[in-house]
């Protein structure tokens, strides 16, 4: 699963990106955007109100959500925690999920997200993701409006089985797709479904950090430095 990301991108930075991908100018922005510190989170964590993307029909539009899928018909906020991720081979059977495939589907925008490798249970080692060309990534998403909290929009973003290195890491990244794909997967109901294939996902490029995103109360840009790894050699002079 993916449990944690970055957004460190401004506003202006994220209008380009999504005007590239709807190959023309003008992004609805149906909210205040005057809080940018939101636009620059190094930990980004579930319950964070973030940028996403979506399509009403005609233009595409830039939206704040919150991450953790509350279904409509919920009465209890906390199910959120549980829906951070919806698996790509299920959601058109999960009750959560699949009457939200054909009208709610998202993008959310990433530098890239964490991981951690638990081959060693007592020294689990974390990862910071980017992709190998150092693109934005955009990440195929679902959401809803959620009443119980006070009808406010939340998201989750959807996985599928990791790709070449990154699998000996984590079996599930997010779904991702280029500029082109990205359009269809807003627009195009009949074939969404069937872009979420290994072929259509990006080289990645993971590299260790430091634990200190163990904790979500770190948030900064140091975050993103590689580790250094610890050596395990004995001094010597010789």
């Amino acid at each position: 699963m993916c449990g944690r990301f970055v957004t460190a991108f401004s506003l202006e930075d994220l209008v380009t990106e999504v005007e590239e991908i709807a190959g023309m100018t003008g992004v609805d922005l149906p909210v205040d955007f005057k809080d940018l510190p939101l636009f620059e989170n190094y930990n980004v964590a579930p319950t964070h109100a973030l940028p996403v993307v979506t399509f009403n029909g005609e233009s595409m539009a830039i939206d704040l959500m919150q991450w953790g899928l509350v279904p409509s018909w919920s009465k209890d906020p906390s199910v959120g925690s549980k829906m951070i991720n919806a698996r790509s081979e299920t959601l058109t059977e999960k009750p959560s999920f699949r009457h939200l495939v054909r009208a709610n589907r998202c993008l959310v925008p990433m530098n890239g997200f964490f991981e951690w490798d638990r081959s060693n249970p007592k020294a689990k080692v974390p990862y910071f993701v980017p992709r190998a060309d150092g693109a934005l990534m955009m990440c195929a998403g679902l959401w809803t409006h959620s009443p119980v909290l006070d009808d406010i929009k939340t998201f989750t973003l959807i996985t599928m089985p990791s790709n070449g290195e990154l699998s000996k890491i984590h079996h599930r990244s997010p779904v991702q797709f280029s500029h082109e794909l990205c359009r269809l997967w807003l627009a195009d109901n009949e074939i969404a479904l069937s872009l979420m294939s290994s072929e259509n996902q990006p080289n990645f490029a993971p590299y260790s950090v430091s634990t200190r995103v163990n904790s979500v109360s770190n948030n900064d840009s140091t975050l993103l430095l590689a580790s250094t790894p610890v050596s395990h050699e004995p001094d010597t002079l010789f």
